[in-house]
Formats: C-alpha cells, structure tokens, sequence
C-alpha cells in the first residue's frame, strides 16, 4: 500500500477515518477483502504470493496497514532476499501481542524486511513506526497521512489529501464516496514537485499522483475505514479492474470491546 491518509479522534461522528490506496503490480494475485477462514476475527485482503495483507482490522479493534519505502529499495532487493513486508500485518493482526510489545520485537527485526512503514494499534491508539528512520511514535489526535518517505513527508499527493479530509471534516460532511474519490484522483505533481525517488522520470510523474496507473503497476484498491464514537465500524474496499471498472465490497460491525 502507498498511501494511507486517516483522521484521528477529532470527528464529532467518527473516532477514525482512514483511507487507503494500495498500489502493486497488476499481475500480483489477490483475493480482496474478506473475514479469514484461518482466523474468522480478522477483516482483511490476501496477498496470494506472500500469503500476508496490506491492512486490516480485527473484531476486537486492532488495526494495521503497511506501506513500502521508496529508498534504496530497488537496489536491495536485487541482493537480499527479505520477508515479506505484509507479514508484518497480518503477524500483529494475529498474536496476542500489545502495540508496544509488537513494536519492540519488530524494532530488533526491522532488517528481515525491505523498508517500510506501519501503522499499528488499534482504533483508540496508533503508532507509526519507519524502518529507515527509525523513528517510533504514537499519535496525537489530528490528521496524518504516509505514502513512500515517512510519517506527513510533504509529498503532493499527502499534502492533497490531508488538506481535503480536513476541509470535509470541516464541512460537517464525511461519506465513504467522497473518500473514494480523493483517492481516485490521478493528476500527477507538476515535475518541479516530484518526489525524489529512485525511479525513472515518467514512472515518478506517474506516482505522484493519489492514483497510479501505468503498464504494469498501479492503484489496486481503495479501502476507506470508518469508526464511530460508538465502536460501529464501515469498511469499504473498492477494487480496480483493468478495464477501468470497479467492484466494491463492504462491511459492517460492532467491535466486540
């Protein structure tokens, strides 16, 4: 996933709101978001090649979501084999573990996987934790947002959809399409904004923007998580087909607290 944008605390209707895009290459196999048969409190979609997940939230409120770093990586992962990042998720989606618990491990193993940042915790208290940097924090309430760099790195597309969540925020208005479409939304940087990244020209413009699309790799699908102030939670999954159409799927529940 490469872009996660998310409002915490500060909604009069919603304790959470998090929207999320992840981006991959196109032939990677997935199966979109379901509750797992292995593990039936688990709300989640399924990488198939690496049998982990980009983002989930489970019944009783723990929450994660993952994304790579541009950095250096490409480079790496010519050299060093890793583990799969979407472990990292789905291992403390799965145990029995606190954040700060999870954190401490994750924080002496960070090397057994390629560069990245996750947010985990659970929907009252979040951390954020780079890889590269190093860097560990919980939240405030307020609004963040990390693609491929670390925590609110003012790239485009994170300036862009920070400031339309806290104009809708504002506005008293805040529904599952409107988030879908901040999220949909491929206008690329202008070239004297864009990231710097490894990667060639054409594909940095592409990237720039909140949705990618190219030959081979791009913006598989939206998830746009809500969580009242009464625990009931929204779960929306949108995923792109290559024709241009989508499919969405979504889910409703009370956490079990």
């Amino acid at each position: 996933m490469c872009l996660i944008t998310f409002h915490i605390a500060q909604h009069p209707t919603y304790k959470l709101v998090l929207a999320a895009n992840r981006d991959e290459a196109y032939d990677r196999p997935t199966r979109s978001a379901q509750f797992w048969e292995t593990y039936p409190g688990l709300l989640a979609g399924k990488d198939l090649e690496a049998n982990g997940t980009w983002l989930g939230i489970t019944r009783d409120g723990k929450l994660a979501a993952i994304t790579n770093c541009h950095d250096g990586e490409f480079f790496e992962a010519a050299t060093t084999p890793k583990k799969s990042r979407g472990k990292i998720v789905m291992d403390y989606l799965t145990s029995n573990q606190t954040p700060e618990q999870y954190l401490e491990i994750l924080k002496q193993n960070k090397m057994e996987y390629q560069p990245f940042n996750i947010l985990l915790g659970t929907v009252d208290n979040l951390y954020h934790f780079n890889s590269r940097d190093q860097n560990s924090s919980q939240l405030p309430a307020g609004i963040n947002s990390v693609s491929n760099a670390t925590l609110n790195t003012p790239w485009p597309k994170v300036v862009n959809t920070k400031r339309q969540l806290e104009q809708f925020s504002q506005e008293g208005k805040l529904y599952t399409e409107q988030l879908m479409q901040m999220m949909m939304d491929s206008t690329p940087a202008p070239d004297e904004e864009l990231p710097n990244v490894p990667l060639p020209l054409e594909m940095r413009r592409k990237t720039s923007a909140t949705f990618i699309q190219s030959e081979t790799f791009g913006t598989r699908c939206t998830t746009i998580l809500l969580v009242d102030w009464n625990n009931q939670v929204t779960f929306t999954e949108r995923n792109y087909r290559s024709d241009g159409t989508y499919a969405d799927k979504r889910f409703e529940f009370q956490l079990e607290t």
